[in-house]
């Protein structure tokens, strides 16, 4: 046996006028194409041939085609044709069948149509002989009569049975010629371009030959889902990776191989390049605008089905690279029809060591919710999507995930504590002038924010709340003289968030004074952004 290896244009095949078995055997699906290999049993012929194959994806990536082969030894390949043969020219191998379950059909119909019409006849003719004439008229005895009369309904109702019988099977008939119309015309309407490629090869010798055909496909793709459980007895954090996938490429993957990978081959080789990088005066988008924009979004991020919780216990893929991107195979043999249906597989699940505390805004909402911080350590770095949290086996939300790497901090916020109260209140607001000289405009604002640890444990909490960021230097802002000095500033990167950590027993309570002052000029006459 001769292996041997080359990159064509296209290259498909299947012994022309010969039978051939084939099957698409590997697929390695990336976020928006897939790599599919197939595999040809053929039947050679010594000396020169052509090979064939038809129905191939019509958009199917040409010019990443690479096929190998194992076959008679010497066995070259040599000129290429393909052609894109159109749907309307394709027939689906069911349509004959079908198409001829239909004529029966018909014919059928036809038949009991036909066996009605006689039967109204034959009903007719009984019924004139019924009222031609009297039986006193007809010569008959009298004692005759009555068996004359039932003669005549006995025949009546035989007939009339038969065509009951016969407008049954009528029903059946049509609803049968009904169901086939529609399927043809479903097979009619999925049609699709498909592609068809003609090799010709010379071989030395007869003999079998397996091909492998190796080609990339667009419309298919996969992307990641995430669940994060956490156990607040235990602190344990589940991370549970998934992925969903679909396909319409127009062939059906049955019982392949099935790979997931992070790579992304549309990228390319090719080093983004930079362009000039031009400043100019800021046009701010109107709000109406950005508040649309916002609402779509949110909109956009609720319309998303939480992933339903599965009881069982979970066959996950098993992960094959991972230094430059993941390579995750699933277990086992799948099927994914090209239907563009979404299908999930797992593919990983961490468990994490989480700490837990409580952390509130209560500048925008009176809650404090359950935090939990941990550090990533898995083997392969997760791509950005949405991940579902769950509080003790309760789906409490859904929020978006950046992408991670190994070493990478891990912050989620569950569920709303409701064992932490929190109060926040203005407790002053002032605006006046100051200075003789040179005067300035003066605002100062304070607010007291209560805690209320009710749990029966110490909770560590974390208040967060933020100073106005002046854009311009005449605009001085200072915290307050009487302000709780803050933990923490800037968190996050965030210019002008502050946070206060503190550690409360069962019980206990707590209050923050968060106060500034804002300062300028009297010549300005209007300051901006100001709550």
């Amino acid at each position: 046996m001769y292996p041997f290896r080359m990159s064509l244009s296209l290259l498909f095949a299947a012994v022309s006028g010969t039978a051939w078995a084939g099957q698409v055997v590997e697929v390695t699906v990336f976020p928006n194409q897939a790599g599919v290999v197939m595999e040809h049993t053929a039947t050679l012929s010594a000396g020169q041939g052509v090979i064939t194959v038809d129905r191939l994806p019509a958009d199917l990536d040409t010019a990443g085609l690479r096929v190998s082969a194992r076959g008679p030894d010497g066995l070259m390949l040599g000129t290429l044709e393909t052609r894109v043969v159109h749907g309307r020219d394709l027939a689906h191998p069911a349509e004959q069948a079908l198409t001829e379950r239909l004529q029966a059909l018909e014919d059928s119909k036809r038949s009991i149509t036909d066996e009605i019409r006689a039967g109204e006849i034959q009903l007719r003719l009984v019924e004139r002989m019924g009222q031609a004439s009297p039986p006193g008229e007809t010569g008959l005895d009298p004692d005759q009569w009555p068996r004359a009369w039932r003669v005549v309904g006995e025949g009546a109702l035989d007939i009339l049975r038969a065509i009951q019988n016969h407008e049954q099977s009528l029903r059946d008939v049509e609803a049968d010629i009904r169901r086939i119309r529609d399927e043809l015309e479903t097979l009619q309407r999925g049609r699709r371009d498909t592609l068809e490629a003609r090799v010709h090869y010379q071989s030395p010798a007869a003999g079998e030959a397996v091909l492998r055909l190796e080609y990339r496909v667009r419309h298919a793709g996969w992307r990641p889902i995430y669940e994060a459980r956490l156990d607040t007895a235990t602190g344990e954090l589940r991370l549970v990776q998934r992925a969903e996938l679909s396909q319409n490429t127009g062939q059906d993957w049955n019982d392949v191989i099935l790979r997931l990978s992070t790579a992304r081959p549309e990228l390319g080789g090719r080093l983004p390049e930079l362009q000039p990088w031009y400043v100019d005066v800021a046009r701010p988008t109107p709000a109406p605008m950005a508040r649309r924009a916002q609402e779509a979004a949110m909109d956009a991020l609720m319309s998303m089905a939480p992933v339903p919780e599965m009881k069982a216990g979970e066959q996950v893929a098993d992960l094959e690279a991972a230094q430059f991107s993941a390579l995750y195979r699933i277990a086992g043999q799948v099927t994914i029809p090209s239907d563009n249906q979404p299908h999930r597989h797992a593919l990983a699940e961490h468990r994490l060591e989480a700490t837990l505390s409580a952390r509130a805004v209560p500048r925008l909402m009176p809650h404090a919710y359950l935090f939990a911080e941990t550090t990533f350590e898995g083997e392969a770095p997760l791509p950005a999507g949405q991940v579902n949290l769950f509080q003790d086996g309760t789906l409490v939300g859904q929020v978006p995930l950046s992408a991670l790497q190994p070493g990478s901090p891990l912050r989620l916020a569950f569920g709303v504590d409701e064992r932490i109260g929190i109060r926040y209140e203005l407790d002053r607001d002032s605006r006046g002038q100051e200075g003789l000289i040179r005067r300035q405009q003066r605002l100062e604002r304070a607010y007291l924010i209560s805690v209320h640890n009710a749990h029966p444990r110490p909770v560590d909490i974390t208040v967060l709340d933020q100073l106005p960021v002046a854009r311009d230097e005449r605009i001085k802002v200072e915290l307050g003289s009487r302000a709780t000095p803050p933990s923490e500033r800037d968190v996050d990167g965030k210019r002008g968030v502050l946070a206060w950590h503190q550690s409360l027993e069962p019980d206990a309570r707590t209050r923050i004074r968060f106060a500034y002052t804002l300062t300028w000029p009297e010549d300005v006459e209007d300051i901006i952004g100001l709550r």
